[in-house]
C-alpha cells in the first residue's frame, strides 16, 4: 500500500540521494523496495493570535481560583462517551468537580475502559468500525490512525482561541503525526504556559520518565548510598533483601520486570539506557551522526540480559514477575514489597500513590541513571523542555455525532479557572488563596488529595490524564498543578522526604528536593523521540511489519532467556539472535535507514528549532 508523501522540500534531496547511495553499496544486487521515509514536514509556521506559545499568556487575565463567576452553558446538554485503551476506574457521579464542568459545558462523560485484553478489544472496534466519541487510544493511536477512525481537525481546531493558544505553536508537529499531514491528534501532555518573571524555572514539573527506580529505604540503609552502575545496584538490592526477606509479612520482591502489555518497556527498554541514550523505544541515536541502530540484538543488550539471567538464579527476580498483569504488579508495588524495578514512573504511580496515602513514605521510588561502568549517571530521558511530541494524545472520532460541541468542550478545559478546578480543586473546599494570591493546601487537604480514590471521586484528574491540559503556570502566576507550586513542593514536604532529600546534594551545595535531581539534565537533540514516529507508521509498511516481528521476538523469547539454566545463557541467546534478526538483517538495516532519515527530515525542517 502506498504510503501518502508530502512534497519533499528542495534541502531534503541530498538526504534522500545519500539514502539510495548507501542502499546501493549494501552488497545485494536485488535489494527489496524501500518504504518512503517519513514525509518531510514543511517548516511550521508561527502560531496565530491569540497566544504567543509558550513565552506566556499574552494578556490573558485570570486569577485562575474560582469558576463561580462562568455562567451556565446555555444550549443543549449533551453525553460524550470515551473510549481509553487502558485500565481505569469510572469516578463517581457525585464528583463535585465533574458535576461543575458539566454545568459550564454542557457535557456530560462517559467512560468506557479496558482492563482485559487490549489488542483484542482495539481490533474488535476497528473491526466493527463504531467508535466512541472521542478514543485515548494510548499505544494504539498508529492502529486507529491507519483506520481512519479519527476526524481532520485541520480547518475547524483554529476557530477555538483556547485551542489554537494551546496548539497553533506546535502546529507542524501535530501533523507530523499523521500520514496525510492532517491533525487528528491532540496531545495531553508538554504544552506549558510561562510568565518570563525569572521564576518559571522553580515552576517545573518532577521527572516521571525511565529509569531504574529503587525504594527510598534501600538507599536509607545503606548510608543514602547513590548506585550508578548495575553491579551496584543488584548489590544493593541483594544485601538489603538478605537482610528483609520480608516486607510487613509478605515476601519481599528484589526487582521486578514488568512483561505483559505496552508498558513491557520494563522488559525491553533498558539496554538503550545503560549506554547513554534517551527514551527513544527502540533504536539508539549516535548524538553526533544520527546514525539509528537497533540495539535488541547488540552486545550491550546480551550483557544486560546476562545480568538478569544471574539475578535470577540469585533469587532477585521472581518467575512470577513475567505473567503479573497490570494490575497485579500495581497490586504489588502497592503492598511495599518491590525493592526496585527499570519501568516509567507514570507507569506504576498508581500503585505508589496506595502507598503515599498509607504514609509509607519508605517505600516510594527515586530513578537512577544507571551504567555499566561508569562513575556518573547517565540522565536517560531528563531532558531540556521542548513542548509537545506529536500523536501524543487522543482524538475525536468519525463516529462523533457532535464534533464542535466536542471541539468547544476541548477549548473550556482550557479556560484557567477551569483547568485549576480540575487540579487544585473547588477554591476554599480543596484549597485556599493567600492574601498575596498564592494557591495553597493545608496538610489535610493534601492528604486527602493524595488518596488515589478520593482524588478520582472528587477531583478532575481523569479529564486531566485524557483530554489536552495545561502545564506550567496559570496566568495569575500559580502552578497549573499543585505538585509543581514551589511552596507546596517545600512547605508540604512530607517529613520522611525531608529528611531523605537532605542527606544528597546539588552540585552548588544546595539539597536535593526532588526525584528529577538524582538525574542529570541534558539539552533536547532536535527531533522527536523515535517511539513516537513507530507508533504512527503505517502498519501495513515493510518497515512497520519489521519493527513488529522484533517486538513479538522480544515479548516471546525474553522472559526464557532470563530464566535460562545456569550455563545454558550463551547458547540460549545464540540461538534467539540467530532465529529472530538474521534472518531479517537486510530488514533491520532498512528500518534504521528509514528512522534515520525521518530524524533528519524534522531536523531540517527546524520541527524543534
Amino acid at each position: 500500500m502506498k504510503r501518502k508523501l508530502n512534497k519533499i522540500l528542495a534541502l531534503l534531496m541530498a538526504v534522500l540521494m545519500l539514502s539510495a547511495m548507501l542502499a546501493a553499496c549494501g552488497g545485494n544486487d536485488e535489494p527489496p523496495a524501500p518504504t518512503p521515509a517519513p514525509p518531510a514536514p514543511t517548516p511550521a509556521p508561527p502560531a496565530p493570535p491569540p497566544g504567543p506559545g509558550d513565552q506566556g499568556w499574552g494578556d490573558r487575565e485570570s486569577d485562575g481560583a474560582s469558576t463561580a463567576h462562568i455562567p451556565d452553558y446555555p444550549g443543549e446538554q449533551i453525553t460524550l462517551t470515551v473510549f481509553t485503551a487502558g485500565a481505569g476506574q469510572v469516578p463517581s457521579r457525585n464528583n463535585k468537580v465533574l458535576l461543575e464542568l458539566a454545568r459550564i459545558t454542557g457535557v456530560t462523560l462517559e467512560w468506557e475502559f479496558t482492563p482485559g485484553d487490549i489488542d483484542q478489544k482495539v481490533g474488535v472496534l476497528i473491526a466493527d468500525g463504531e467508535y466512541a466519541d472521542f478514543i485515548a487510544p494510548g499505544q494504539h493511536r498508529g492502529q486507529f490512525l491507519n483506520a481512519n477512525a479519527y476526524v481532520d481537525l485541520d480547518g475547524l481546531i483554529q476557530h477555538y482561541p483556547n485551542l489554537w493558544r494551546h496548539f497553533g505553536l506546535y502546529e507542524q508537529r501535530l501533523r507530523n503525526a499523521t500520514l496525510d499531514n492532517s491533525i487528528r491528534l491532540l496531545d495531553i501532555w508538554g504544552r506549558r504556559y510561562y510568565i518570563n518573571d525569572g521564576e518559571d524555572i522553580n515552576y517545573e514539573p518532577d521527572y516521571n520518565g525511565p529509569g531504574f527506580y529503587i525504594q527510598k529505604d534501600v538507599l536509607a540503609w545503606d548510608g543514602y548510598s547513590n548506585p550508578t552502575t548495575l553491579a551496584q545496584y543488584f548489590d544493593l538490592l541483594a544485601r538489603y533483601t538478605a537482610a528483609h526477606p520480608t516486607i510487613d509479612g509478605l515476601p519481599t520482591l528484589p526487582f521486578e520486570v514488568f512483561s505483559t502489555d505496552w508498558r513491557s518497556f520494563s522488559l525491553k527498554n533498558p539496554p538503550q539506557h545503560l549506554i547513554g541514550g534517551r527514551n527513544e523505544g527502540d533504536v539508539v541515536v549516535d548524538p553526533v551522526t544520527l546514525e539509528v541502530e537497533i540495539y535488541q540484538d547488540k552486545w550491550y543488550a546480551k550483557d544486560y540480559y546476562q545480568i538478569l539471567n544471574d539475578a535470577y538464579h540469585n533469587d532477585l527476580i521472581n518467575p512470577e514477575t513475567f505473567t503479573r498483569t497490570h494490575d497485579q504488579f500495581m497490586s504489588v508495588i502497592a503492598q511495599g514489597r518491590v525493592l526496585g524495578v527499570f519501568s516509567q514512573h507514570w507507569a506504576f504511580g498508581e500503585g505508589e500513590q496506595v502507598l503515599i496515602a498509607d504514609e509509607r513514605i519508605e517505600r516510594t521510588y527515586i530513578p537512577l541513571g544507571l551504567t555499566f561502568d561508569r562513575d556518573e549517571p547517565f540522565p536517560y530521558n531528563r531532558q531540556t523542555h521542548s513542548g509537545i511530541i506529536g500523536g501524543n494524545g487522543g482524538g475525536i472520532s468519525v463516529s462523533n455525532q457532535n464534533v464542535e460541541r466536542t471541539l468547544e468542550f476541548l477549548d473550556m478545559l482550557l479556560i484557567p479557572e477551569v483547568h485549576t478546578m480540575l487540579t487544585w480543586g473547588i477554591v476554599d473546599e480543596d484549597f485556599f488563596v493567600t492574601p498575596e494570591g498564592r494557591f495553597r493546601r493545608t496538610p489535610e487537604q493534601k492528604a486527602l488529595q493524595d488518596d488515589p480514590d478520593w482524588r478520582r471521586d472528587n477531583q478532575g484528574w481523569l479529564i486531566i490524564q485524557t483530554f489536552p491540559s495545561i502545564e506550567g503556570r496559570l496566568p495569575c502566576g500559580n502552578a497549573a498543578s499543585p505538585g509543581d507550586q514551589p511552596e507546596e513542593k517545600f512547605d508540604n514536604m512530607l517529613d520522611y522526604d525531608r529528611e531523605f532529600y537532605s542527606n544528597y546534594f546539588l552540585p552548588n551545595g544546595m539539597n536535593f528536593s526532588q526525584r528529577a535531581d538524582f538525574l542529570p539534565l541534558f539539552q533536547h537533540p532536535g527531533y522527536s523521540e523515535i517511539w513516537s514516529l513507530l507508533s504512527t507508521m503505517d502498519s501495513e509498511a515493510p518497515e512497520r511489519q519489521t519493527f513488529d516481528a522484533i517486538t513479538e521476538a522480544q515479548m516471546r523469547y525474553l522472559p526464557g532467556i532470563i530464566m535460562t539454566a545456569p550455563g545454558g545463557f550463551d547458547a540460549a541467546w545464540e540461538r534467539y539472535i540467530n532465529e529472530n534478526y538474521v534472518p531479517i538483517a537486510d530488514e533491520i538495516a532498512a528500518l534504521e535507514r528509514w528512522i534515520h532519515l525521518g530524524i533528519l527530515a524534522e531536523i531540517e525542517a527546524g520541527v524543534y528549532a
